[in-house]
């Protein structure tokens, strides 16, 4: 049906002759919003469907099952549908290795940090032990 051009220009004549033999807006009843709205049914759609001219019987069954039958969408066809895909394996290495190097430069400078403490309070202690030597040196 989408490729006929033929179907296509029928079907467009038969939804404006029934737009504007509808409400203001091609609507014969409520709008959607309304709250006198009211849904129709597979039945009522099928009537319609049914009561289309120039659409083959195996487009029919198509549309009949799609319409008894709908397949809901996965979480996938959601995805592929707007263009947003979930993030890769790749993304979450990327960031896991980022996260690895911050913590790495963080492991480095407090190690550094730590060995200059212990060196500087080793250092003081060296010099203190050195300066009771000398007291002991003198008082002998």
């Amino acid at each position: 049906m989408a490729e006929d051009p033929l179907n296509q220009q029928a079907f467009a004549q038969e939804v404006e002759a029934a737009a504007a033999a509808g409400g203001p807006n091609g609507f014969a009843g409520a709008e959607p919003g309304h709250p006198d709205f009211k849904m129709p049914s597979a039945d009522e759609i099928w009537k319609l469907v049914e009561s289309m001219d120039g659409i083959s019987d195996a487009e029919r069954e198509e549309l009949r099952e799609s319409i008894f039958n709908p397949k809901l969408p996965s979480p996938e066809d959601f995805m592929r549908q707007y263009r947003q895909p979930g993030h890769s394996s790749r993304e979450y290495m990327i960031f896991f290795v980022m996260l690895t190097l911050i913590l790495l430069v963080f492991a480095l400078f407090g190690y550094k940090l730590y060995k200059s403490l212990t060196e500087k309070e080793l250092k003081k202690q060296e010099k203190l032990k050195s300066k009771q030597q000398k007291k002991a040196k003198k008082s002998n």
